[in-house]
């Protein structure tokens, strides 16, 4: 699991405003390879909500670049983030 912000930088929609809108967890892939996403929305009108990927979480709350996620862990399977996972065992 690896933990994350979802920062806006312009709100378009005029209701989550701008800078750390949500809190995210992106959970290991299951059977199917999909990474669900679970995301906790901060301000006035507070809820849970899960989207299959961080894909199609953008795809909505996005707003074409206006929002990113910024992750607070490195990914626990992309070997570029995770040294350890580009270990081979051999010296």
């Amino acid at each position: 699991m690896r933990r994350g912000e979802l920062y806006r930088y312009r709100d378009p929609s005029g209701v989550s405003g701008t800078g750390v809108v949500a809190l995210v967890v992106e959970f290991p892939p299951n059977e199917d390879g999909r990474q669900w996403v679970a995301v906790k929305w901060l301000g006035p009108h507070p809820c849970m909500t899960f989207w299959p990927s961080v894909d199609d979480l953008l795809e909505i709350h996005g707003h074409l670049g206006a929002s990113e996620i910024r992750w607070m862990d490195p990914d626990p399977f992309d070997p570029d983030d995770n040294p350890m996972l580009a270990y081979s065992g051999r010296p």
